[in-house]
């Protein structure tokens, strides 16, 4: 199985990275990069790094070699708010790929396409915000048009859109101001923050399978889902 992804150089896109890699039914891991990443992820045999100069540009002829991929991990963003990287990076993605997919005709289960939102994005374009208004909306926008277009495309495309709260890293106050609050999260339940590593299980699972889950993934369904996998990942390499 191949699985693709873009924001591997990221925190979380770094550990979907990972745990594709180790998932034993990914054989391979195409990364759309616009720098190199770490040496240590870099060279392992299952991943291929493709070099994109524009991400709201995709040569069909790149495309067409992976054409058999089963999914795409979407995990780029930003925390401003950005028409570019929030918005028409993956609507340009999205509409190339799929017109590929139409193209090829491959008789092959629907590509997934798992898109990394958040849990205070918002889709009504005309709701009053008091804080974020700019990235909580763009990416709403975005949200919407990726649920309407698999909806278009819905016999070649599934999308799926994950709203996690707070995501607790490896070293928990790395982040600053932002790993305080996100501890506080912890504290307040899994309505509100998800560990790294549970995110990162739950990805890699929604590109292999999904079967049966909602297209929009809240944080609590997130880390309950993120925990089992762990922990049945857990119980194989302990037997």
């Amino acid at each position: 199985m191949k699985i693709l992804i873009v924001g591997a150089s990221g925190m979380i896109g770094g550990e979907a990275l990972i745990q594709c890699l180790s998932h034993p039914s990914i054989s391979t891991v195409v990364a759309f990069v616009r720098r190199e990443i770490p040496a240590d992820v870099s060279t392992h045999p299952k991943l291929e790094c493709v070099l994109v100069k524009d991400f709201a540009i995709w040569p069909e002829n790149v495309l067409q070699m992976h054409a058999d991929a089963a999914a795409m991990i979407w995990a780029m963003g930003t925390y401003t708010g950005s028409l570019a990287a929030d918005l028409d990076y993956p609507l340009a993605f999205l509409t190339s790929m799929a017109r590929v997919l139409v193209e090829t005709n491959l008789d092959r289960p629907r590509f997934r396409y798992i898109h990394l939102s958040g849990k205070f994005v918002r889709q009504d374009q005309g709701e009053k915000l008091w804080w974020g208004h700019k990235p909580r909306k763009i990416k709403g926008l975005l949200e919407t048009k990726a649920l309407a277009f698999a909806e278009s495309y819905a016999n070649v495309w599934e999308t799926f859109i994950l709203k996690p709260g707070g995501v607790v890293s490896k070293r928990l106050m790395d982040g600053g101001v932002l790993g305080i609050l996100t501890a506080i999260g912890t504290v307040l339940g899994e309505n509100w923050s998800v560990r790294l590593e549970e995110l990162g299980a739950f990805m890699v699972y929604l590109a292999i399978d999904g079967r049966g889950e909602d297209h929009v993934v809240e944080n609590a369904r997130i880390v309950r889902g993120g925990r089992v996998l762990l922990e049945s990942q857990k119980d194989g390499s302990d037997s």
